[in-house]
């Protein structure tokens, strides 16, 4: 038998519990590590090379958006299932742009995860928050009000903002975060993703506007 290795990335211990166990019942899946940043996943993903790595999308250091743009980019090329609380379709089109191949919510993985990772597998595109729910006569989800992006916001971005905002000057940035110079232009990569902006030179002008509205 074939066994299929997994990658578990979320900041929360017992959703990683849940998840390993969940997967570990199925015969052909191996979980070969947890991470609780995507930096952090990064490096299990070079040691490990699993076939798919499960990920959330808001984690510290190193969000899910970012950690699918690094993968597209790296010369190990997992299948990526986002495993997420946020059911908002822009969040589920922008990770399917940045590669992912299924996008499960956390509240229905006992379900859905297992199927989304052996379609995944298998080169399919799963997605359980676009089905519809049990209930036929619900609503599907892009008639849904959308959730606030600043909630995908970690504490360092949202200060990253609100300093870009303030008109403080980018090499000025780093030591109030007491960040070295190259984790800035990783902050602004983020928020670039989170709020779908074309390139994080784009991210001082949206700031003053973020600021104003929040």
């Amino acid at each position: 038998m074939t066994r299929h290795s997994i990658l578990i990335v979320d900041d929360h211990p017992l959703v990683r519990r849940g998840i390993r166990g969940l997967l570990q019942a199925q015969p052909d899946f191996q979980v070969v590590g947890e991470a609780s940043d995507g930096l952090t996943a990064l490096h299990l993903v070079e040691q490990h090379r699993p076939d798919v790595v499960i990920l959330d999308i808001v984690m510290p250091v190193l969000g899910g958006l970012e950690l699918l743009r690094e993968l597209g980019q790296s010369a190990v090329k997992p299948r990526t299932v986002v495993l997420s609380l946020h059911d908002d379709p822009a969040y589920v089109r922008q990770a399917m742009r940045l590669g992912a191949a299924g996008y499960v919510l956390k509240h229905s993985a006992s379900t859905f995860l297992v199927a989304a990772v052996r379609d995944a597998l298998a080169g399919r595109f799963f997605s359980s928050c676009l089905m519809p729910s049990a209930d036929s006569t619900a609503p599907a989800l892009a008639a849904r009000q959308p959730v606030d992006r600043s909630e995908l916001l970690t504490s360092e971005e949202r200060m990253v903002l609100r300093l870009l905002a303030a008109g403080v000057p980018d090499e000025q940035i780093a030591p109030k975060l007491g960040h070295q110079a190259q984790g800035v232009p990783r902050l602004c990569r983020n928020i670039a993703l989170k709020f779908g902006l074309s390139e994080p030179a784009q991210v001082r002008e949206f700031a003053a506007r973020w600021v104003r509205e929040n």
